[in-house]
């Protein structure tokens, strides 16, 4: 009888084993460009209050932070938003151009004069934030001389950033 039902079980799983079937089939996976650019802005103020300041070349170190994430190459520009710094004040000048100023990558030589053409600051490569080349400081360089009158003054500038 045991072996009656052995053989019976046997032949069941074999029908049941026969009877199963399987399929394939094809996922896909669509990633989009991604690119974004997160901006901190380290020291947006200068002050100008003492002979040496306007004498020579007023330097702020870090003036932006810079992060990229990015599946793609990429490169970042920038450009002024007008040619000339919006002025207030008694003694504010209305010319004070946006020439004045020279930004750069802080560490490296390279600086670029400010203007509303737009102008090439640095590229790097797809990665995140932590990858190397993708997060750096932003050095701004004034030297309005004595040409200026006492004012505040302001300008916008504009990063933008695009795949290689």
């Amino acid at each position: 009888m045991r072996s009656l039902f052995f053989l019976v079980f046997g032949c069941l799983l074999q029908l049941v084993l026969q009877g199963q079937s399987s399929a394939n089939f094809t996922s896909t996976l669509n990633i989009q460009p991604v690119m974004e650019l997160s901006l901190t802005n380290t020291a947006s103020n200068a002050t100008f209050s003492t002979p040496d300041q306007y004498a020579g070349e007023y330097v702020i170190s870090n003036f932006n932070n810079i992060k990229i994430n990015s599946n793609q190459n990429w490169n970042l520009s920038m450009a002024a938003t007008s040619n000339v710094f919006t002025a207030s004040g008694t003694f504010a000048s209305a010319n004070m151009p946006a020439s004045i100023c020279r930004i750069g990558v802080t560490g490296q030589s390279a600086v670029l004069t400010l203007s509303t053409t737009s102008q090439l600051l640095s590229t790097g490569n797809r990665g995140s934030e932590t990858a190397a080349g993708n997060s750096f400081d932003i050095t701004l360089r004034i030297n309005p001389g004595y040409n200026y009158g006492a004012g505040i003054y302001n300008i916008g500038i504009v990063y933008t950033l695009t795949a290689k």
